[in-house]
């Protein structure tokens, strides 16, 4: 069987496995539409600071459809921790199966998921009056920047579970992670507004590139300037999440 064919079966059996848990996808969609119902309402006073727009709820909205597919993948490793647990992988690796495609039909399956979640926010959103400054085909430009960022974030969560294989490490290092760097991004806040070091650190953050992008796509339209270099490093974020997710796998996989 080629790679192809073996993701393609694992991205289904894990797919499977997610639909027989419909609360946990529920309740992880809960959060970002949490956010974007309260978050709006809660900073509306600084609507009229300059890079906001007149609008937070415009401005704020890339910001948790990113968050969406963030703390989805960050935390997409569980499953292959509860496969190594019940001793699924070792079974799976005296198989024929192609070894490649076991993570990454995980991680394909994670993204599947994930990025229908992202358009139900990316609906709520409308709903609530959010303008789509370049329509359809700047959703599909947001779907691939996000595609791109989560696909490095889950590639990096498999990675992990496979080189710690418990859930403490696990957990304290996707906390430790995830939420400062939302913070370490122009998500609740434009750059300019921000401490000059923290607006330093923002340009290393893999999540700002995503925040960026979606909201040039969104609110300001086709700024090839800023969308060509967040796909850049996106792309290259991406790479980098499966490279360590494989090399993970190879040495670590029993």
């Amino acid at each position: 069987m080629s790679i192809l064919t073996d993701t393609w079966y694992q991205t289904l059996r894990d797919l499977k496995a997610r639909i027989r848990m419909p609360v946990w996808i529920f309740l992880s969609l809960f959060q970002p539409i949490l956010w974007l119902l309260l978050f709006p309402e809660i900073f509306d006073s600084l609507s009229l600071m300059p890079g906001i727009g007149g609008s937070y709820l415009q401005f704020m909205a890339p910001g948790v459809i990113v968050m969406t597919v963030l703390f989805g993948s960050a935390w997409a490793g569980f499953g292959m921790l509860s496969d190594i647990e019940m001793g699924i992988l070792s079974k799976m690796m005296a198989t024929p199966v192609t070894r490649s495609s076991i993570i990454m039909g995980r991680v394909v399956s994670a993204m599947v998921v994930l990025l229908i979640q992202a358009l139900i926010i990316f609906i709520i959103a409308i709903a609530r009056g959010v303008d789509l400054a370049t329509g359809a085909p700047g959703v599909l430009l947001s779907i691939a920047l996000i595609s791109l960022l989560g696909l490095g974030f889950a590639a990096f969560s498999n990675g992990l579970a496979l080189l710690f294989k418990r859930q403490e490490p696990l957990i304290g290092i996707i906390n430790l992670i995830a939420l400062p760097m939302t913070f370490l991004s122009s998500t609740m806040m434009p750059g300019e507004l921000l401490p000059n070091w923290l607006d330093t650190v923002r340009r290393f953050n893999p999540i700002d590139y995503g925040v960026v992008g979606v909201r040039d796509l969104l609110s300001e339209g086709y700024i090839w300037s800023d969308l060509w270099l967040c796909f850049v490093v996106l792309a290259a974020w991406a790479v980098a999440g499966v490279a360590f997710g494989t090399l993970m796998f190879r040495t670590r996989a029993e």
